[in-house]
């Protein structure tokens, strides 16, 4: 397994049922406890978790909820306990069943890593950068890797496998690793809002009556956003967005002026008294990139990829760890189905298919933004407008926003936005209830 982020963690235990012997490589000196890592600078800012990615995570590891409830984690219900200024006014709260756990990215990965490590058939290496790959004829059976500091009982510089399974995230060598060995490498779809974030952690003055404030922007009129997403030790993420380059500032002033600019002042307000708790990080590799993979004809065996290393996605729609346990899951039916060749290549074409409604989701919103960069679809300004009435009336009806969340969340798919009942609340007014 190369890579020991989320991707990485949550297919390593699906591989368990599988394989007498799991090792995850990773090139980070990765941490003893529940805190950011420098090989994901991303670790500082709002990690969303949607249903059904914790429904997938609580499942592949049981005793996950209490241990993050222990560690100081909340339970999320996304639609009584987000108060969500979108920019057709606020979204109703109600009590719903959609629910997950909020908490930092790190005290996540931890508590993954540390449930994982707990199986005496796992052994997860730090400072184990792999620079290649190892094939024999038209299979890979292992890879090169070198040895960073951290990675002492690490004794090899190759290592053999039945499976390769690459969750490098964004950063992923295999189109590289693959070009070396005489494969094509894949055909990339790429959409660019230009968006940046910066974030900080505070301590709030008061306890507000809502657990998450989402403030969304408003195309072609106001590029900023922002959210209050609570995490444990009684703190909360503040992360602002700006599309189109309209980037955030890290510092104090700049920050603080960014959040009084948002469409509404609810974030500003909350901020007004906050006692800060952590210096300001700023993150700005956001794009959309789909890596076709299921494309190539000519594909080795032994050798699979999934998470961001095959599809990363703009983090500000939350989506990237819920596809990735949603890919955990393909990766297991697709085991179970046999490993037979072309396993690989099956397994692409099935994840990919998964990929691309979420990369969809994405890139298709932050289309809207000017600045974006990437192909446009036809009739991409129709579906905006259906979607723009969708949210619109989901603000005037419970029902609708239920309806919203849940595909927003992978518990339904798009299509279920095309139902005749969300149809007829959506385009016909006074039918919202």
């Amino acid at each position: 397994m190369v890579g020991a982020g989320i991707a990485g963690l949550l297919a390593a235990r699906v591989l368990t049922r599988h394989f007498e012997r799991v090792t995850i490589l990773d090139r980070d000196s990765l941490p003893t406890g529940p805190e950011p890592r420098a090989g994901a600078p991303q670790s500082h800012h709002v990690h969303v978790l949607l249903t059904r990615g914790w429904q997938i995570m609580s499942e592949q590891f049981p005793g996950l909820g209490d241990a993050l409830a222990a560690a100081g984690a909340h339970e999320i219900d996304w639609l009584g306990d987000v108060a969500w200024h979108t920019p057709f006014g606020q979204a109703p709260r109600v009590p719903s069943p959609l629910r997950s756990r909020a908490c930092t990215r790190g005290l996540l990965e931890y508590h993954l890593r540390t449930a994982l490590v707990a199986d005496e058939r796992v052994r997860v290496h730090s400072g184990a950068e792999v620079t290649g790959l190892q094939a024999v004829g038209e299979r890979i059976v292992g890879v090169q890797v070198h040895r960073r500091s951290g990675a002492p009982e690490l004794a090899a510089d190759e290592l053999r496998a039945d499976l390769v399974v690459d969750a490098g995230g964004r950063a992923s060598r295999a189109p590289t690793w693959l070009a070396a060995l005489g494969y094509l490498e894949p055909p990339e779809t790429i959409i660019d809002a230009q968006l940046g974030y910066a974030t900080r952690l505070y301590e709030l003055r008061a306890r507000p009556d809502w657990k998450v404030l989402y403030v969304m922007g408003k195309p072609g009129k106001n590029p900023r956003g922002g959210v209050v997403y609570p995490v444990e030790g009684g703190r909360h993420i503040v992360t602002l967005v700006g599309y189109g380059g309209v980037f955030p500032p890290v510092d104090e002033a700049g920050f603080l002026e960014f959040a009084g600019a948002l469409e509404t002042p609810a974030l500003r307000d909350v901020l007004a008294g906050a006692t800060p708790c952590s210096a300001i990080h700023g993150y700005r590799k956001t794009e959309n990139r789909l890596r076709h993979y299921e494309k190539l004809r000519r594909w080795p065996g032994g050798f699979v990829v999934l998470g961001d290393a095959a599809c990363a996605l703009n983090p500000v729609y939350g989506q990237g760890m819920s596809v990735a346990a949603v890919a955990a899951t393909a990766l297991d039916a697709a085991l179970r189905a046999g490993s037979d060749e072309p396993f690989g290549l099956r397994f692409q074409r099935r994840l990919a298919a998964g990929n691309l409604a979420a990369f969809m989701t994405a890139s298709s919103d932050d289309l809207r933004w000017p600045g974006t960069t990437g192909k446009v679809s036809p009739g991409l300004k129709v579906m905006h407008r259906f979607v723009d009435r969708i949210f619109a009336a989901a603000t005037r009806s419970p029902e609708l926003h239920l309806r919203l969340v849940e595909v927003l969340h992978l518990m339904r798919p798009s299509s279920a936005l095309f139902h005749p009942s969300v149809l007829r609340r959506a385009l016909l007014p006074g039918r919202e209830r």
